[in-house]
């Protein structure tokens, strides 16, 4: 029974390393970001017809996070996630942890061009209110996010892209994977909203934040 318990420690240990962040060196990465282009924009604006997300001015380590999540198959490998697929094969082409802290740092270090959305048919004060309740300890209440808790800026990113990933969590495409901890915390609370029209809300309140 010690020796399972140890081993699991040694195992979340070696887990938190590998997932670290590191500084990273922006001219670097402004070099290897080229790749990334096509999807995510000469100024890392995002695409919102390839659902390729905002990455302007995200936090550098949930970027790091995210692109080892990915190299290691701990994310993109659901059944029907196209795009996840896609990112997968993107994120293998950055060689090591240097070159992903390389374009982590320039990608967080880019001005963020997220705009406020109007989402036509919402109720912005059921959307406050189950922001609150759901999302606000985590993400903060203008959805800047909190790297003490893990939990990465939302206001940079579209309402289309916001709709689509809750629902990758609602649908198990993301927080699938045992070693995913904060995908599961994160598929835990996208259970919570119950309905399409509370989604909504929600998310047309976290856009009014980008003003």
């Amino acid at each position: 029974m010690h020796s399972r318990i140890r081993s699991s420690l040694l195992f979340t240990a070696l887990l938190s390393i590998a997932f670290s962040s590191v500084a990273g060196d922006s001219e670097n990465g402004k070099a290897l970001y080229q790749t990334c282009v096509m999807c995510h924009g000469d100024k890392g604006q995002g695409n919102d017809q390839l659902y390729a997300p905002a990455l302007a001015g995200q936090y550098d380590w949930y970027l790091q996070r995210q692109i080892k999540q990915f190299k290691t198959k701990t994310r993109g490998t659901a059944e029907n996630d196209v795009t996840g697929m896609q990112m997968q094969a993107m994120a293998n082409t950055l060689s090591d942890d240097a070159a992903i802290a390389d374009v982590s740092a320039y990608l967080a270090a880019l001005p963020s061009q997220t705009t406020s959305e109007e989402i036509a048919d919402s109720n912005l004060k059921n959307g406050e209110n189950k922001y609150n309740a759901i999302c606000g300890a985590c993400h903060g209440a203008t959805a800047q996010g909190n790297e003490g808790l893990n939990a990465p800026n939302l206001a940079i990113l579209s309402s289309r892209y916001l709709l689509a990933q809750t629902q990758k969590f609602q649908q198990n495409q993301r927080g699938y994977d045992a070693n995913d901890k904060y995908g599961k915390q994160m598929k835990m609370m996208a259970g919570m909203v119950k309905t399409e029209a509370d989604l909504k809300d929600i998310v047309a309140f976290i856009k009014q934040q980008g003003k």
